[in-house]
């Protein structure tokens, strides 16, 4: 009667482990598949404005005030109406509050306002 009694009790103690530790697969059993992921709308990021344009080496300076400045690599942009848009590079230099961006394409203007 004893041996029965604590089998029983180890048969359930096994079974409530193995449902708790499946993870995710029973939690798929009861709540359904997961849900696709909602689409994103990419808004435009404000980076700052154009303080100096440069023509012999083709850069910008920009001033972003107190903003956090976008990281070496990035890609900004500047959207013209009407115009050609222009797209800029970031380099590594950097001194608050301004960031330097080589010019890829287009041609800015001072006080063009920039965008990631």
């Amino acid at each position: 009667m004893y041996s029965l009694f604590v089998r029983v009790r180890l048969s359930l103690a096994l079974l409530v482990a193995m449902v708790l530790l499946s993870g995710c697969s029973a939690a798929r059993f009861w709540f359904g598949k997961k849900r696709p992921p909602r689409a994103t709308v990419k808004v435009p990021q404000f980076v700052g404005t154009v303080t100096l344009v440069s023509d012999d080496p083709l850069f910008v300076l920009i001033d972003n005030g107190s903003l956090p400045p976008p990281s070496a690599g990035t890609v900004l942009t500047i959207d013209n109406q009407g115009g050609t848009p222009v797209e800029m590079k970031v380099t590594r230099i950097q001194k608050p509050p301004f960031v330097v961006a080589d010019i890829v394409k287009g041609t800015p203007k001072k006080g063009d306002r920039v965008f990631r």
